[in-house]
């Protein structure tokens, strides 16, 4: 009766039925060409406003410098607030960049169409470019099934020659805007249209992606039209035979949620069958197939043909089904097999057309399927669900032989259109995919071979996802995995997988298993294949100490030339350079490592952008040598470009990140003033290696390396108990960590020449000298060849041997003290250049051990004093520049140069006096009373204030107790430098008895 109902408000019966069937037919042709279109990844171009595209009109040759592919919509209307915004946004000359976000049919490309014309009309002297999605790219991967741009070239090329300021460039991706976020080759769309010289408008769908070109305040977001407006729109878009009452017409376009993309197709099929309005609605409110053509969306109704049914359960036989009709039985096994819940529509229509979706959802009246339009997928019933897995998984019948063979099949296809579409490492949505792996899983036999293709795809696909988020135990897990599922795969698979499983161990700090996966590694006469090989057995030297730098620097060298001079790509090409420029630095020639890491940095910034993953860790490499250049404000420079590009990148907590921030704290401890800058970078390094530890094992060299510069932190702090026992852990480490000769890895001698200087400032000269000692002879036979001569020096080993020329001077060893300084001076002259922090710092001690030598003779005492300060000032001035007036390396040089004047006699004394109460008044402001070089220069100043004159007696009677006391109460009664401050104390008062 309703069907005969229905049939009595319809046009006669064989019209309609052959108008409905012209248009299902024609609208069926479409969704197959866009299925088609959906497979060879080319985005839908159809443009809202029905306006031909660019390839089928023509442009007029006259006037070259506006090529918008759209003929303006003489009906445009209802977005004037829009237009105004807009308007308001674009400035000339300002290189704007704009972004319009919208759902997909709300009519941005039509405002976007009016906004140009009106410009034109205002500004005729501003060029117009305008691309759509199928002009994006000129890769045939990623535009195989567009015909050449409207300009003459794709955007990519087009991009490469430079326009006017005053150009407005339009693009327009639809659904590709990930095109212009990947990487093609050398080519990073996004990257090239923030360097674009005009301004620039993209169309986007969601905020987040047009925030990541535009900023937080340039988007001009669209909203739903008014409902007039659309009411307006359809009524205009209506045959004449087509009409309805103006609220049924309202009514209709409610319905299509007031899109325009959805009321021009629904204003196109009312006229294409001869319906009215009325006619429509009741058709519409009573079919579903009808709903799901237009919108791909069901609702949660239908009745069970009783024949597939079993009675008083509800369930379809499954076993009926299949044999009844096999195609829709062969999506229900697809399902199933993707874990019975919430599969991705465009997963389901990659390899199903749209026909058979809707036969099954529609025609047979089962209810097998739920569409989820809020999370655009459908989930399998329950029931369905249950019935499938008893048939799959109960038992089977010889007669079912056929069947199971082509299960298998089925099966064989869902698992490649599932690796297909798995994401890859960029999609943070994987849960659905992951518990659907699972499931496949548990019935994929491993045995096919095409299967373990897939399989380890997947797996790899997991580990790039773990490896871009910093968790590489999670990835080399996953790594593993594909690497036994492909143990019998194809050699070109194989290597990549080995490849993966060598690159995160070397992250993970873990040589002994990099040495003996390489040992594993296959032989290849491909030249990639062969250089990779070569570079990571560079790094594994590298990292495994100074005993093999030698070799890594050949290796690596040669990799840079054969990748300089032979077809390799720009990334692999930039990469060898900046490993070349890393082990110069870590051989100690500074200069030319900060020669190659800053040619590494040039290409890598203009070849793939300042946001690029390699171009941040130029930024890295490059601050970390600067360090070591003395150019801190340089270093501090781009560790925080490092840190903010790495952050917005990879995220906060990744590996990288944090380890920019532990290398920004050394910048901040070797620069720190005041107690609050040791603070600052106590705490990063405190924060960001406790992340680290979550990540990585507690004797990766980074960890250890983060302990080792907190240990620094409470040296310049004074905390002399705190960094001995810190140094003494982390040596302890060192001595066990993960390199082959742990015993003299630079970073074990490293922590030994730390625990010496501690010892030298806590405990004196005797307490340090064998250490001092042996570390010095180490670092020498380690990092130099042992000829102490021309340029055959080590930065490290330098530092240590100026260590040690201290300590045999305050062992009263002047003249071995005095050959190992000016050794020291010389060498770091050679390696760092003449203005080198470290330079200087050689120079104040060279004057420092000068003058514990003086001669009694009265001509060549005031000459050599002449000399020792000309050394202080010298050093004083360059070191002020470095550090400014206040850091300790600056006080030290100045302490000397105030000693030396004290030697001068009375006519010295008055300026002695001077420069250590300013040194006192320094550290007391910068450090704190009871730091121990503010205790030390308080007993100075006392000493010199008595010298200079009897009178300041009882003042520096009363200094000298007081810097006693302070030692006392902050290290202790029983400390060395208590025990010796006491003694001065009392020398003090044997050079007064009267008093």
């Amino acid at each position: 009766m309703a069907e005969q109902a229905l049939h009595e408000h319809l046009p006669d019966g064989p019209q309609f039925s052959e108008a409905v069937a012209s248009f299902l037919c024609e609208t069926l042709s479409d969704a197959t060409k866009s299925l088609a279109v959906r497979i060879k990844n080319s985005p839908d171009t159809e443009n809202e406003g029905d306006t031909p595209p660019s390839s089928e009109r023509e442009f007029d040759e006259s006037q070259p410098l506006f090529n918008v592919p759209y003929a303006r919509n003489p009906n445009f209307g209802g977005r004037s607030a829009s237009l105004k915004q807009l308007f308001e946004m674009w400035k000339p000359r300002s290189k704007g960049r704009i972004a319009i976000v919208g759902l997909g049919g709300i009519g941005k490309t039509e405002l976007m169409v009016e906004f140009t014309y009106r410009l034109r009309e205002v500004s005729p002297d501003v060029p117009i470019f305008w691309f759509r999605s199928i002009d994006l790219l000129s890769s045939p991967e990623a535009s195989s099934t567009s015909s050449s741009s409207a300009t003459g070239m794709q955007m990519d090329k087009w991009l490469e020659t430079e326009r006017s300021s005053k150009s407005l460039l339009v693009v327009d991706p639809g659904e590709s805007f990930q095109c212009i976020t990947q990487h093609y080759g050398d080519d990073h769309l996004l990257d090239k249209l923030r360097l674009y010289h005009g301004s620039c408008i993209i169309l986007t769908r969601d905020a987040q992606s047009g925030r990541s070109f535009a900023g937080p305040h340039g988007l001009c977001e669209l909203g739903d039209l008014d409902l007039d407006i659309c009411t307006t729109l359809l009524h205009c878009r209506l045959g004449p035979l087509a009409q309805g009452s103006s609220s049924e017409i309202e009514e209709v376009a409610q319905s299509m949620s007031c899109l325009p993309g959805a009321i021009l197709q629904t204003a196109r099929l009312i006229t294409a069958t001869g319906m009215t309005v009325a006619q429509f609605l009741e058709l519409y409110n009573s079919s579903d197939s009808m709903k799901f053509r237009l919108f791909g969306k069901l609702d949660r109704f239908s009745s069970p043909d009783p024949k597939f049914s079993v009675i008083g359960k509800g369930v379809v036989d499954v076993r009926a089904f299949r044999k009844e009709f096999p195609k829709a039985s062969r999506i229900l096994y697809q399902i199933y097999f993707l874990g019975g819940k919430s599969v991705p529509v465009n997963l389901f229509f990659a390899t199903e057309d749209l026909d058979m979706v809707i036969f099954l959802f529609i025609l047979k009246g089962h209810l097998l399927l739920v569409n989820d339009s809020m999370h655009q997928s459908h989930t399998i019933h329950p029931l369905v669900y249950l019935a499938m897995g008893a048939l799959l998984e109960g038992p089977r019948t010889e007669a079912e032989d056929d069947h199971i063979k082509e299960e298998l099949e089925w099966f064989v296809e869902i698992v490649t259109t599932f690796s297909e579409w798995y994401p890859d490492a960029d999609n943070e949505d994987r849960t659905w995919w992951r518990n659907c792996f699972t499931h496949l899983l548990g019935g994929c036999d491993l045995q096919i071979n095409s299967l373990r293709v897939e399989i380890a795809k997947i797996h790899r696909k997991e580990a790039a996802y773990f490896k871009q988020r910093g968790r590489y135990t999670d990835a080399l897990r996953m790594t593993l995995l594909a690497k036994n599922v492909l143990s019998v795969a194809p050699s070109s698979d194989h290597l990549s997988i080995l490849q993966d499983q060598i690159t995160l161990l070397d992250l993970l700090g873990r040589y002994r298993d990099v040495q003996k996966a390489l040992q594993d590694y296959p032989k290849d006469d491909e030249e990639q294949m062969v250089l990779w090989k070569k570079r990571m057995q560079a790094r594994l030297e590298q990292a495994d100490g100074a005993a093999r730098y030698e070799s890594a620097t050949q290796i690596l060298h040669h990799v840079r030339s054969a990748r300089e001079t032979g077809c390799h790509s720009r990334v692999d090409l930039l990469q060898s350079i900046d490993d070349y420029g890393w082990i110069l630095m870590l051989k100690g020639r500074v200069l030319d490592a900060s020669n190659e890491c800053r040619r590494a940095l040039a290409g890598r910034t203009s070849s793939f952008g300042m946001s690029h993953t390699d171009t941040l860790a130029s930024f890295h490499h490059l601050a970390s040598i600067l360090r070591l250049e003395g150019r801190y404000e340089e270093g501090l420079h781009y560790a925080q470009e490092a840190i903010r590009g790495r952050e917005n990148i990879l995220g906060p907590n990744h590996p990288d990140t944090l380890h920019s921030k532990i290398f920004k704290a050394q910048i901040l401890n070797a620069t720190a003033v005041m107690l609050s800058d040791f603070d600052e970078a106590e705490t990063l390094l405190v924060d960001s290696s406790n992340r680290l530890s979550s990540i990585l094992s507690e004797s990766h060299p980074i960890i250890m390396a983060s302990r080792s510069d907190r240990a620094l932190v409470m040296l310049g702090r004074g905390k002399y108990e705190a960094a001995e026992q810190m140094n003494s852990a982390t040596l302890s480490s060192r001595q066990g960590g993960p390199w082959m000769e742990a015993a003299t890895h630079p970073d074990t001698l490293t922590s030994k020449h730390q625990l010496a200087e501690i010892l030298w400032r806590k405990e004196g000269c005797l307490a340090a000298d064998a250490l001092s000692d042996e570390v010095f002879i180490d670092r020498t036979e380690i990092l130099t060849k042992g000829t102490i001569a021309g340029d055959d020096f080590h930065p490290d080993q330098l530092t240590s041997l100026q260590l040690r020329a201290i300590v045999l001077s305050g062992l009263g060893e002047h003249l071995a003290a005095l050959q190992k300084i000016d050794i020291a001076l010389e060498g770091r002259r050679t390696l760092l250049g003449p203005n080198h922090p470290d330079v200087y710092m050689s120079m104040t001690w060279k004057g420092e051990i000068m003058r514990s030598q003086l001669p009694a003779d009265p001509d060549k005492r005031a000459h050599i004093l002449e000399e020792i300060e000309s050394l202080h000032r010298q050093a004083l001035d360059g070191l002020t520049f470095t550090y400014g007036s206040q850091h300790q390396s600056t006080l030290q040089a100045m302490t000397h140069l105030a000693l030396a004047k004290a030697e001068r006699g009375p006519p010295g004394h008055s300026e002695a006096v001077t420069l250590h109460h300013i040194l006192f008044r320094a550290y007391l402001h910068s450090l704190s009373d009871l730091h121990p070089e503010t205790l030390k220069a308080k007993s100075r100043l006392a000493t010199a204030m008595r010298t200079m004159s009897p009178k300041f007696q009882s003042e520096a009677k009363t200094l000298w107790r007081e810097a006693c006391g302070g030692f006392a109460k902050s290290l202790g009664v029983d400390a060395y430098l208590t025990l010796m401050a006491y003694k001065g104390y009392e020398k003090f008062l044997r050079g007064f008895p009267d008093q």
